[in-house]
């Protein structure tokens, strides 16, 4: 028994200290940092694509008897311009702000390169549509193919790849310029880069010229078909998205938040998928994606990490341990808002070796109801990027653009949940009273059809 418990005790000390490893990895931290900066920005483009699919859509919203609605429309298209329109630009940085920082640069010179870089490997020529319909080439511009969260790949590549060459280059005396003690320190740490920026621009654009001469391919396009397609598409197949939502849970079970550590991976596919399904509504084509953010968001994620709102209801109904409904009470409010942790440490949920097992199985169940509703067309496809915190219910009608068949379903989804997890707290039932047995407490009785 004591080799059994050590090598279990091994194996999740390592598991932890692995995952500390990649969560703590330099470019890792800066893409995950880089999107929770973006967070404010992304929840103002959610309130404005809410208002204008759910509102104002001149066809099925909710203010359609407003006389000239569709005029309204234009606000929202300007926010969403200035916010999901440049999140690649966004993107890039911040990542290489907080990447540099980590190298122990100042970040915000570092961030522009980063930019810098970005539209440097960016084609010098683009392939446009008129208005009324003509094909064309135009020089000198940048599209919302590139500066949306649809070239959020090259974004990230750009910035990882600059801020890492300077690091290297700013580490050389010889490349530094040396300015009087006279000259302000701002100005100085900025000469002080000039020339590794320049060598870095210099190199990425000598690729991008490269490239282009010699594969008849722009880097984008490059990884569009190597990386982005593969990665997105993986997501958008039942097993891929079920072996994501699987880590993700085990990840919870031994208290290491999964969606966190992997967002670095996730968030970038997930954000893409997105993009795709806005910009085929916008342009009235079929929606090409199940899986997005908004779609784990409202169906998955309900009270947060382990569909966790259905281990809520589940101990209300049938838990008779006064310790885990008490808790269960104070986390009822932050779980309505999908903020999971009170519960998942509170109870505890995670290193429990009752609820880990429900906390792995009902996301499974969750993202497989959800997929399949969506792919038989039971429900619409997620198109509304709406804030995390948006409650169950609520989440999946504003995800969907004001389909009330996604609340529904969402209210399936929490009914099966519950199930999945009942079993388990009726065995918590019973593992209190063979613990306060062993502690000598008289008072408890035996355990009757799951009651205490």
């Amino acid at each position: 028994m004591s080799s059994e418990r050590s090598l279990s005790s091994r194996f999740i000390e390592g598991l932890s200290i692995f995952a500390q490893k990649i969560s703590s990895q330099k470019h890792i931290m800066a893409i995950r940092d880089g999107f929770a900066a973006m967070i404010p920005i992304t929840i103002i483009a959610a309130f404005f694509l809410l208002v204008n699919n759910v509102l104002l859509q001149p066809e099925n919203g909710l203010l359609k008897f407003i006389p000239n609605v569709e005029n309204y429309l234009g606000v929202g298209v300007q926010v969403y311009n200035a916010t999901l329109g440049i999140m690649a630009i966004l993107a890039a940085f911040l990542i290489g702000n907080f990447l540099a920082k980590s190298y122990g640069m100042e970040g915000r010179t570092e961030g522009m390169v980063a930019v810098a870089a970005y539209v440097v490997l960016i084609p010098a020529s683009s392939h446009l549509m008129s208005v009324d319909g003509k094909a064309f080439e135009a020089g000198g511009v940048l599209t919302q193919e590139m500066t949306s969260s649809t070239g959020m790949f090259l974004a990230i590549i750009a910035s990882l790849v600059s801020i890492t060459m300077l690091a290297k280059f700013s580490k050389s005396k010889k490349l530094k310029i040396s300015m009087p003690e006279s000259v302000p320190p701002a100005i100085a740490k900025s000469f002080n880069i000039l020339i590794p920026s320049f060598l870095v621009l210099s190199i990425l654009a000598i690729i991008e010229v490269l490239v282009v001469s010699f594969v008849s391919m722009s880097i984008p396009e490059i990884i569009v078909k190597v990386l982005q397609i593969p990665l997105v598409g993986g997501f958008q197949t039942l097993p891929g998205i079920l072996l994501y939502v699987f880590l993700a849970g085990f990840l919870w079970v031994f208290g290491i938040h999964g969606a966190f550590v992997l967002g670095a991976i996730s968030g970038p596919v997930l954000l893409t998928s997105l993009q795709q399904n806005i910009d085929a509504v916008n342009a009235g084509t079929a929606l090409p994606n199940i899986v997005t953010q908004p779609f784990l968001d409202a169906f998955v994620y309900m009270g947060g990490g382990g569909t966790i709102i259905c281990l809520v209801i589940a101990i209300f109904i049938a838990s008779k341990r006064p310790d885990h409904r008490m808790v269960t009470k104070f986390g009822l409010i932050p779980s309505i808002f999908n903020v999971s942790e009170p519960l998942m440490f509170g109870l505890p949920v995670v290193f429990n070796p009752i609820y880990g097992i429900p906390l792995v199985i009902a996301p499974l169940a969750s993202t497989a109801m959800a997929y399949f509703a969506t792919s038989w067309g039971w429900i619409s496809q997620t198109y509304i990027l709406i804030p995390w915190v948006t409650p169950p219910v609520l989440s999946g009608y504003l995800a969907t653009g004001g389909d009330i068949r996604a609340s529904i379903l969402q209210i399936a989804i929490i009914v099966v949940g519950t199930l999945i997890y009942l079993p388990f707290v009726l065995v918590a039932n019973r593992a209190y009273v063979l613990e306060q047995k062993a502690a000598g407490n008289v008072e408890v009785e035996t355990v009757t059809n799951g009651e205490v």
